[in-house]
């Protein structure tokens, strides 16, 4: 699984824990202030994921939201779609190759800006 989808899908996790827990009855206020503070920042970081979803575009864009927001399996996504499941499995492979080749790129630049960091003006 890749690092942001994996990410992400624990990050969802965590946000419905979080309500979950702001219904608990025998919350103190300072438990529940800290609480809902997490679930904002849970929240912001949720949306973020988010953006990258929505910069697929078609196809790709529906496939991930059904797959990850949703919920949904491949198979009820090709259902849904009017596609073949084998024809949608192999496009959600692809996506996945792209995010991984994205992701790689992404930390040999981190690495590189820690290696080279910009001379200060």
């Amino acid at each position: 699984m890749n690092l942001w989808i994996g990410d992400y899908l624990k990050l969802r996790n965590e946000i419905h824990y979080l309500q979950f827990n702001l219904t608990d009855k025998l919350l103190v206020a300072e438990d529940i202030k800290e609480t809902q503070l997490m679930l904002d920042e849970h929240l912001q970081r949720e949306g973020q994921f988010k953006i990258i979803i929505n910069s697929f575009v078609g196809l790709e864009s529906q496939i991930l939201k059904k797959k990850y927001v949703e919920g949904m399996t491949l198979d009820k996504i090709a259902m849904e779609l009017g596609y073949s499941p084998n024809y949608i499995r192999n496009k959600h492979a692809k996506i996945l190759i792209v995010v991984s080749t994205f992701e790689t790129i992404y930390e040999q630049l981190e690495l590189f800006k820690k290696n080279f960091p910009r001379a200060k003006k």
